[in-house]
């Protein structure tokens, strides 16, 4: 593998598409460009910040980063119920260097389009104007690409400039957790809200896949929380919420309504990665939602995604029924052991449609984050600094689109319960499992559900708790190889 000595020196040179519904997102592939020759105008900048977003495709791809956090979390399981990921029973050998990878292709992309920006001399103000925002765009990417790093490998080698030699990439190690959040995500995140477009602003009609103000606070008050300063996610995020210094969100009336995808950058959307089969880039997360799926398409894996009897418990305990109906269905498959394995049907086209997808995929997007998860972080944040009061006018917002006669009481608001309206509201999105581990409650709450007989989940295979060491995964064998530098995480 000959991928970690060309990382870091990667210079745009094929310009890929995103696959929006507009010409900034939908041109077809260009053929290779010259960074030195090429990027003499905003416009033709712009063609290169395309290539950063393509990599979000790659990121949040149905088998890499959005299946192994699911499996890592206690909402999902695997096909034979005995993937290292759901057991945690990782080695070194179980890096799963795709998100790496990918991650890092993003950085180092940024990184080459944020040089040429700053490189380039403005010929007026206008274009001033314009080569901020996609500099914005591009730290936004950077921050993005490191916050998932750091949360999945821990620490990780710091990169945030181009490199004229690749072997300069050998030798600078891995750079501490807290080092990323302070020198690199929370100064790119502040860079992206004060620089890129608002929601609703006229410039992103047709665009709206790209990176705006309102994602880049959502993202920083979501690195506050998870490194323990409530105080600042509690500062982020009434930007977004109270000053509406982003533009303005809402709750979507109709929770089913929100992931549909004749239903694309709605009101409830921050940033999602979009995917279109016209366009040549389809998304195919559905061919990985459980049994009943691949009985259907004639392809089972066995990481195939299924979903936990306790998440289905608990919807029901809950009453939960719409949230329940749009995020599951049975998995009711004629024949089965044990007869129903549901699966996450919240992505996806009806069990009785799926075959029709088959080789071309959907156009489901996929939501990194949207405005729910943003008024219930708001709601931990001021739990956690002793704003209780203030704290349950957002939790409710929540819960009252789905269950308007059940809002809870200020003496029943806990961190527990905002983990558990949390579970209910966005499962499947790729939040579980970082809620968890950022809460401490990973070890105890998985080991629960790993040891725990619930309906047709009638079978434990350990037999003690998951070792804290497995909530990161190991740092890829081959990259150790090439660079002794990068040392391997404890455990490992």
């Amino acid at each position: 593998m000959t991928y970690m000595k060309n990382l870091f020196s990667l210079i745009i040179l094929i310009v890929l598409m995103f696959g929006c519904s507009a010409d900034f997102l939908n041109k077809q592939p260009e053929d290779a460009l010259s960074t030195g020759a090429y990027y003499n105008n905003p416009a033709e900048i712009k063609t290169g910040l395309v290539a950063c977003y393509k990599n979000l495709q790659n990121i949040y791809n149905q088998s890499d980063m959005p299946l192994i956090t699911e499996l890592m979390s206690d909402d999902s399981k695997d096909f034979t119920w005995s993937s290292v990921w759901h057991l945690f029973q990782k080695t070194n050998s179980n890096s799963q260097g795709n998100i790496w990878n990918n991650c890092y292709k993003m950085i180092v992309n940024s990184n080459n389009i944020i040089a040429i920006i700053d490189a380039y001399k403005a010929k007026d103000a206008t274009e001033e104007a314009v080569l901020k925002v996609y500099r914005g765009e591009a730290t936004f990417l950077r921050a993005l690409g490191y916050f998932n790093l750091v949360r999945i490998y821990g620490d990780v080698p710091k990169v945030v400039a181009p490199f004229a030699d690749s072997n300069n990439a050998f030798g600078i190690g891995r750079a501490s957790v807290s080092d990323i959040y302070t020198s690199v995500i929370i100064p790119d995140l502040e860079f992206a809200f004060a620089n890129c477009l608002k929601k609703g602003d006229s410039a992103l009609k047709n665009e709206e896949a790209r990176a705006t103000s309102g994602a880049a606070l959502t993202l920083l008050g979501k690195a506050y929380l998870t490194i323990n300063n409530p105080a600042k996610a509690v500062e982020t995020l009434k930007k977004l919420i109270v000053d509406k210094a982003a533009g303005t969100y809402s709750l979507l009336a109709d929770y089913k309504s929100i992931f549909q995808p004749n239903n694309k950058f709605n009101a409830e959307s921050i940033f999602e990665v979009n995917f279109n089969v016209a366009a040549g880039q389809p998304s195919y997360w559905f061919k990985w939602m459980g049994v009943d799926i691949g009985k259907r398409l004639s392809a089972p894996s066995s990481n195939q995604l299924l979903v936990e009897h306790n998440l289905m418990r608990d919807f029901v305990n809950s009453n939960e029924l719409t949230r329940y109906t749009a995020s599951i269905d049975s998995g009711k498959c004629p024949g089965d052991t044990p007869p129903i394995q549901a699966w996450a049907s919240k992505l996806c086209p009806t069990a009785a449609t799926v075959k029709n997808y088959v080789n071309t995929g959907t156009d489901y997007n996929y939501m990194v984050t949207r405005y729910a998860d943003a008024l219930l972080m708001y709601s931990e944040a001021l739990l956690a600094i002793g704003k209780k009061t203030e704290a349950l006018i957002y939790f409710n917002q929540v819960r009252a689109r789905v269950r308007p006669t059940a809002l809870i009481t200020e003496n029943e608001l806990t961190i527990d319960q905002i983990l558990h309206e949390r579970r209910m509201e966005l499962s499947f999105e790729g939040h579980r499992y970082f809620d968890l581990v950022r809460t401490g409650k990973a070890v105890s709450v998985i080991t629960k559900a790993l040891m725990t007989k619930v309906d047709y989940d009638d079978k434990i295979y350990i037999t003690g708790p998951i070792a804290e060491y497995q909530l990161i995964l190991p740092i890829p064998v081959g990259e150790i190889e090439k660079d002794p530098t990068l040392t391997q995480n404890t455990g490992y």
